[in-house]
C-alpha cells in the first residue's frame, strides 16, 4: 500500500518526502524496526530523482527518525524523537498518562475576560477608546527610527534611565515624593510579587484591609504567608485594630491603598494615616502604599501619599500607568529606598533580564514633550463627568445607597433590599452580557461577606452605555429578587 506521498506545498521535495515519513511515524503507519520501502521503490512510485530519495533519508537519519542498515536498506529509527507511535500510546490504560505535579497554584482566570462583556463595570479599567494612539505612535517611530541599540540589549535592569528620570520628576511634582530609586516594572503586579518575594517567608502575616485587592492577597498567599484583616469603618483601616493584630502576632508587613480605597473608594485620612506609619514605626514593619489610580481625584486636590512624608523610609510606594494608558503597556512603578531598590533589581534578575525598552522610551518622550499630561487632564475630566453622570443613574433608581467618593474610576453600591445576594446578581449578569464584581470577591476573611455590596466603574464606558447596562441590570433586580434571595 502507498503511504509516502509529497506533501502540496512550495518546500524542497525531500524536505516533502522526509515529512511525509515523519506523519507515517507518528500516526503509527510505521514503528520502531520496521523496513522502508527501497530508495529505487520510491523513485518510481514517486517520480522523483533517487538523489533526491537519498536526500531525504539522509536528512531523516541525522534527526534520529530512520537508521541505515548495511545490506538491510532503511528502517525506522529504534529511539524515534517521540514517546512512540499512536498505537502504541492507545495500547497504554488512559490512567498511565504524565501528570505534572504542581507546588503552587495562582488565582482562577475569568473566562471569557471581562472586556468581551458588552457592559463592562469591572473596576479599574480605563476607556482605551480615549487613548491618543496616534499621538503615541509618532515616539514609538522616533525610537524605531533612531534606535539606541545599547538600550534593547541586556542591562538596565531597574528601567531606561530616560523614563526613570520622568517618572521622579512626575513624582516628585505631583505627589511630592523625593529621596527616591524609581524602579519600572512590568505593572504594579510585578512589583508586588518582587517585595512578597524579598519580605516574607513561611508563617509571616501581612496586615490588609479587611476588604481589599485580590491581587495582592494572592500574591502574598502565594509567598507563604497568612493574611490578617484589619477591620474597616466609614473612614478606611482602623489604626486601633492594627496594632492588636500586631501585638498578638507576627506581621512583618502592611499593604494599604489609603487613597481611594480598593474597593471601598475611601480615603483614610491624615489623622489615621499618620497613626498607622507611627505603629509601622514603632514595631519596625514596612508599609506597601498601593497608589493605583492618584491622578483621578476631582473634588480636590488628592491627600500627598504617605511615601512623602517617610523620615524612616520604611514605605514602599507602588502605582502604575495601566489607568493611566492602558494595561497591555505593564508600566508599574516602585519608589524606594536604595538599599531596597538594590534587592529588587536583583531578585528582578531572576524574573527578567530586561523591561520593554521601546515602550519605556517612548513612554519617556511622550512625558517630556507633555502629552502625558495633556491626556491626564483629558481623561480626569471625562471621568469626573462619567461619575456625576453615573450617581445620577443610579439615584433614578430607589435600590442603591452608596457613599460619593472624591476621587476615582468606580462606585462602592450597595442594595437596599439586603435580601438579594449580589453574587448570584452577578452571575446572573453575566448572561446578559454585564460583568461586574461582587462584595465576596474582595473579603479577606469569607465568613465575613454579606453579600450586599457591587463595585461599579464608571470609567471604562460611554454614558449612554453605563445607562444601558445599569437599566438591565435594574430589570434583572426587580424581577429576579425571589431567585436572587
Amino acid at each position: 500500500m502507498k503511504i509516502f506521498n509529497l506533501l502540496d506545498n512550495e518546500s524542497a521535495k525531500y524536505l516533502q518526502l522526509a515529512e511525509s515519513v515523519k506523519t507515517n511515524i507518528r500516526k503509527g503507519n510505521l514503528l520502531p524496526g520496521d523496513t522502508l520501502p527501497s530508495v529505487k521503490t520510491l523513485s518510481d512510485d514517486l517520480h522523483l530523482n533517487r538523489h533526491t530519495i537519498m536526500k531525504a533519508f539522509a536528512e531523516l537519519i541525522a534527526e534520529a527518525w530512520v537508521e541505515s542498515k548495511q545490506r538491510v536498506g532503511y528502517k525506522v529509527g529504534a529511539n524515534i524523537p517521540i514517546e512512540g507511535s499512536l498505537k502504541q500510546l492507545k495500547s497504554h490504560d488512559k490512567q498511565t498518562k504524565f501528570k505534572f505535579r504542581l507546588i503552587r497554584s495562582g488565582t482562577s482566570i475569568d473566562s471569557p475576560p471581562a472586556t468581551q462583556y458588552e457592559y463592562n463595570f469591572s473596576g479599574g479599567q480605563p476607556d482605551l477608546f480615549k487613548f491618543p494612539f496616534k499621538e503615541f505612535k509618532q515616539h514609538m517611530s522616533a525610537t524605531l527610527t533612531r534606535p539606541n541599540l545599547e538600550q534593547l540589549s541586556y542591562g538596565e535592569i531597574m528601567g531606561v534611565p530616560e523614563l526613570r528620570l520622568q517618572v521622579k520628576t512626575y513624582l516628585r511634582q505631583s505627589r511630592a515624593i523625593t529621596n527616591r530609586e524609581v524602579i519600572i516594572t512590568n505593572g504594579s503586579q510585578e512589583a508586588l510579587f518582587i517585595i512578597a518575594q524579598l519580605l516574607l517567608q513561611e508563617g509571616d502575616q501581612v496586615a490588609v484591609e479587611a476588604l481589599g485587592y485580590p491581587p495582592a492577597m494572592a500574591v502574598f498567599n502565594n509567598a507563604g504567608a497568612d493574611l490578617v484583616a484589619i477591620k474597616q469603618d466609614q473612614l478606611g483601616i482602623i489604626p486601633t485594630d492594627l496594632e492588636q493584630k500586631i501585638q498578638n502576632g507576627s506581621i512583618r508587613l502592611i499593604y494599604l491603598t489609603p487613597l481611594h480605597q480598593y474597593p471601598t473608594t475611601v480615603t483614610l485620612p491624615i489623622a489615621r494615616r499618620m497613626a498607622v506609619y507611627q505603629l509601622a514605626v514603632k514595631y519596625r514593619i514596612p508599609i506597601i502604599e498601593d497608589d493605583y489610580d492618584h491622578e483621578f481625584h476631582y473634588r480636590c486636590q488628592p491627600l500627598a501619599p504617605m511615601a512623602s512624608n517617610d523620615p524612616q523610609q520604611l514605605v514602599i510606594y507602588l502605582s502604575t500607568f495601566s489607568k493611566i494608558m492602558f494595561p497591555g503597556a505593564r508600566v508599574g512603578i516602585l519608589a524606594v529606598n536604595k538599599t531596597l531598590a538594590k534587592a529588587v533589581a536583583e531578585y528582578r534578575m531572576i524574573i527578567s533580564h530586561k523591561g520593554n525598552a521601546l515602550m519605556q522610551l517612548a513612554l519617556a518622550k511622550w512625558m517630556k514633550e507633555k502629552g502625558f499630561e495633556r491626556h491626564l487632564k483629558r481623561m480626569t475630566r471625562t471621568y469626573m463627568a462619567r461619575r456625576e453622570h453615573a450617581i445620577k443613574c443610579l439615584e433614578q433608581y430607589n435600590l442603591f445607597e452608596f457613599t460619593c467618593p472624591d476621587g476615582g474610576m468606580a462606585l462602592w453600591v450597595k442594595l437596599k433590599n439586603t435580601s438579594i445576594n449580589t453574587s448570584k446578581l452577578a452571575a446572573m449578569a453575566r448572561h446578559k452580557g454585564i460583568y461586574i464584581q461582587h462584595e465576596k470577591q474582595y473579603q479577606t476573611v469569607p465568613q465575613c461577606n454579606r453579600n450586599h455590596y457591587l463595585r461599579m466603574s464608571f470609567a471604562s464606558m460611554p454614558e449612554s452605555k453605563f445607562s444601558d447596562g445599569l437599566s438591565i441590570l435594574v430589570n434583572l433586580i426587580n424581577t429576579k429578587a425571589e431567585v436572587l434571595a
